[in-house]
């Protein structure tokens, strides 16, 4: 995998309603061309289950998918489904709703309502692809009216307006269904004379068609039966010679039959097997795709296409093939998760391509090889590949939504800066069904990823000339912004921002609906608090409720609550202790139950720790675990009591603080706390000299979550468990080690985490009198790797410094026991040069022995 890790597209904002931070545009771009690929590829049912899905999710571009949806209804003759979710459109209803309405009457022989539908259409408003079913829906009316001529000129004009070599033989398959359904009254007079024909010309080659015309009149007449007994005869006496007569008959019986089983599908199965016709062969693989979209007819249809595809003579329609037995792979995938599906896909769209360079069947080769790279979260692999789709595209709504989904790839990859540039091009060619404001907050999003939050800043400040970007995704840029500035240690700077815009010098205050205005201001207390102005954020607080007034009473009272929160640590601050504490308790008067009275016992257990009031806090963190245990924030109160019964330090304070942390597993085991109890539960149990439980502890985290980040941490404390218990039983030297190995050598372990282990490995090869490995480690491993590279030390925290200095230490000692003695100067050296802060009174008076005690640095 490229990137297991999914970066969220539209951070947390708080008081935004969860559907505005939620939900993936290239998502739904992939569910898109699925879609649209498998009508193509006449499998209209797939396409049924994906619009449904996407108009379930409430999607932005809700009439196209109803148009979507209601073309593939019609596909599949469900036309009273497609009349009922045409009545669901919410754009103007002009000529691509009226195509769809007209091709529903048509299809119940309704030909009045769709000569009224017809009659206001302009065909400028109709896509390509909509032509071929206006010239189809005219073909049929045209019919219906008895100009049979016209109808097979309009049919003829449908399939040639055809987009692709895979809507043609639809459109032809179209065509040969409505010429059955024409049929459907048949007099006796016309089908005795019909039958006389047959009789009379049978065996000759003029008799072929006279075979097959009495054939489609007695299905018609609802004799299924003796018209297929009609064709089956017809086939026999077919010479060899006769090939097109033969792929007629085959794909009449297939048509009449069907293709589910039995006759029909046996005769399409031959057609694909031995025909001379491509067009029909083509229909024949669509019918029989459609039949085959569940077990066990998907798995037969599967093997027949592998059959196909790896006979000696290449098949004259290869390149169908390959990619219908790609998308059949693809679907199962999809279905199963199976990574020998997805690998079965993307083998056949890559023959596709490699076999076929010119293939009008690119786009959607392209279209498969983007689709599985995205499902199984290759991300880098998904934006080229989306870059090589929308290269083989016109200009349209397809082309600019592949942009869309190669931005987000990028940004999915974490690639912000690729991501930020290729935001930038879709808006240059934005999707009409998306939202653009969206679109400008995604790329202002990408810009402050990349923490240029200078370069964020100007982009999001000229996008503001754009009228497109509407008040809401302004807002959500803008609190992204200011957490970024936050996080880069420069709250003044963003608490300048949202008071800029707060007095309406940009405009955007001025045009925030009531409730969004108020979390502005709600952002601005924090900023103000974060920034280290007591003062100004009370003053803030005091003018929050002009704020307030035009809001809902449930937003209302949560802004006002936290505001009360923030107004008693600005009062901490300030020194005014009494003052906060009332502050406190009258909030949890005004707002009770609330999150903010309920967190408010946090902040009062903070002051009195900060007190030395140890016992207090306990009891206001097990108070809050007691009377609120169906709120949020009761697992962090146990925790919270665990590290504060910790800090008293006797054996049953820490036996105290290890009951906190099993009542929080058992009570919360699904809470996110979890992992952190369990890591300091094992750390307990350790100081209790419990290092068995300890390692089951340990031991419970790294088999419950291998996929965490920092699972690191988990497996480096159980390495020092078995480390801690080889020194009375020496077989858990070796679960050590290569346990320490293991941190170290993970790339996304933190580096502190990753020195920690080094230096344990080498103090391990030491006792092993392994002394040659051990100075590998230390040296190599360890100092070379992190303190010598100056991209890697710069990342070194305050545990990486420390266990840094003890490795340095360690070796210039191993050096010195080596008689290596400038080696040795050089590691002590390193203490001081690196300004690492630990160990340099150690570091000087071992250099003084060798008169080095005050070096230069």
């Amino acid at each position: 995998m490229e990137a297991r890790a999914q970066p969220l597209l539209n951070t947390a904002v708080p008081f935004v309603p969860p559907s505005r931070a939620s939900g993936s545009a290239g998502d739904h771009v992939i569910d898109m061309l699925a879609a649209r690929r498998a009508q193509e590829t006449g499998l209209p049912s797939a396409a049924i289950a994906i619009y449904r899905r996407l108009l379930a999710a409430d999607a932005p571009d809700r009439g196209e998918i109803i148009l979507g949806l209601a073309t593939a209804l019609l596909e599949e003759g469900r036309s009273a489904e497609a009349r009922e979710v045409l009545e669901q459109f919410p754009g103007p209803r002009i000529s691509p709703w009226l195509l769809r309405v007209a091709l529903a009457a048509a299809q119940d022989k309704q030909f009045t309502a769709a000569r009224a539908a017809l009659a206001p259409m302009h065909e400028e408003e109709l896509s390509r692809a909509e032509m071929s079913w206006l010239r189809y829906l005219q073909a049929l009316v045209v019919d219906a009216d008895g100009d049979h001529e016209k109808a097979g000129n309009l049919f003829n004009q449908a399939t040639e307006l055809a987009v692709s070599t895979q809507a043609r033989a639809g459109f032809m398959l179209k065509r040969d269904q409505a010429l059955l359904r024409s049929s459907a009254v048949i007099g006796e007079n016309r089908l005795e004379l019909a039958r006389r024909n047959y009789e009379q010309y049978q065996g000759r080659k003029v008799g072929h068609g006279f075979a097959r015309n009495y054939a489609v009149m007695l299905d018609a007449a609802g004799r299924k039966n003796d018209a297929l007994a009609v064709l089956q005869r017809q086939l026999v006496a077919l010479p060899a010679e006769e090939r097109s007569e033969w792929d007629e008959t085959r794909l009449l019986i297939g048509l009449i039959a069907g293709a589910q089983d039995g006759s029909g599908r046996n005769a399409l199965e031959q057609l694909l097997e031995r025909g001379s016709n491509r067009d029909k062969q083509r229909i024949a693989l669509q019918l029989i795709a459609q039949a085959s979209t569940r077990a066990p007819q998907q798995m037969i249809f599967r093997r027949f296409l592998s059959a196909l595809i790896d006979r000696q003579t290449p098949h004259p329609i290869l390149e169908d093939l390959l990619l219908y037995r790609a998308q059949v792979a693809l679907a199962i995938a999809r279905a199963d998760k199976s990574s020998d599906d997805y690998a079965q896909a993307e083998e056949d769209a890559r023959t596709l391509l490699q076999k076929f360079p010119g293939s009008p069947l690119k786009a959607h080769a392209f279209s498969v090889l983007t689709g599985a790279a995205w499902e199984q979260l290759r991300y880098r692999t998904a934006a080229d590949l989306a870059i090589r789709a929308k290269a083989e595209l016109p200009a349209g709504s397809e082309r600019a939504a592949l942009g869309v989904l190669v931005a987000e790839a990028w940004f999915r990859a974490r690639d912000f800066r690729s991501a930020a540039d290729a935001y930038a091009a879709a808006l240059r060619e934005p999707p009409a069904t998306m939202e653009k404001g969206a679109l400008i907050f995604q790329r202002v999003l990408a810009e402050i990823s990349t923490l240029d939050l200078t370069s964020a800043a100007k982009v999001l400040d000229e996008s503001v000339e754009d009228p497109a970007f509407d008040a809401i995704n302004r807002w959500q840029a803008e609190w992204n912004l200011a957490r970024a500035f936050q996080v880069q240690s420069n709250t003044l700077e963003a608490y300048a921002r949202v008071t800029r815009l707060l007095q309406g010098v940009e405009g955007i205050a001025a045009g925030l609906p009531p409730e969004l205005r108020a979390r502005m201001a709600w952002l601005q207390v924090r900023l103000s608090a974060a920034a280290g102005q007591p003062q100004q954020t009370i003053q803030l607080i005091d003018n929050l409720a002009g704020s307030l007034q035009n809001v809902g009473v449930e937003l209302r009272k949560e802004i006002a609550g936290w505001g009360e929160l923030l107004r008693a640590s600005a009062h901490f601050s300030l020194g005014r202790d009494a003052v906060a504490l009332e502050v406190l308790k009258k909030l949890r008067v005004d707002f009770p139950r609330s999150d903010a009275a309920v967190y408010s016992y946090f902040d009062e257990a903070d002051f009195y720790a900060g007190q030395d009031k140890i016992v207090e806090a306990q009891h206001l963190l097990t108070k809050l675990a007691d009377d609120f245990p169906e709120n949020t924030y009761a697992p962090l109160a146990l925790f919270k009591a665990a590290l504060q019964a910790e800090r008293r330090g006797q054996d049953a304070n820490l036996v105290e603080a290890n009951g906190y942390i099993e009542d929080l597993v058992k009570k919360y085991p699904d809470s996110p706390m979890v992992f952190a109890a369990r890591l300091k539960q094992g750390d307990l149990l350790r100081k209790l000299n419990q290092f068995p439980q300890a390692q089951r502890a340990y031991e419970e985290l790294v088999n419950k979550y291998p996929q965490r980040r920092d699972i690191a941490l988990a497996q480096l404390a159980l390495a020092e468990t078995h480390n801690a218990q080889s020194m009375d039983e020496p077989f858990h030297a070796e679960s050590a080690l290569v346990l320490f190995e293991h941190v170290r050598d993970r790339v996304d372990a933190p580096l502190d985490a990753r020195v920690e282990a080094g230096f344990n490995i080498g103090l391990l090869h030491v006792r092993r009198n392994e002394l040659r490995q051990a100075e590998d480690m230390w040296w190599r491993n360890v100092v070379y790797e992190f303190l010598l590279n100056p991209d890697e030390a710069k990342k070194l925290g305050d545990k990486g410094r420390y266990w840094m200095t003890r490795t340095l230490l360690e070796l210039g000692t191993l050096y010195e026991q080596q008689e290596k003695i400038e080696q040795a100067k050089e590691a002590w050296l390193l203490i001081l040069n690196s300004k690492l802060g630990y160990g340099e009174s150690l570091a000087k008076s071992r250099l003084g022995r060798f008169s080095l005690a005050d070096p230069s640095p």
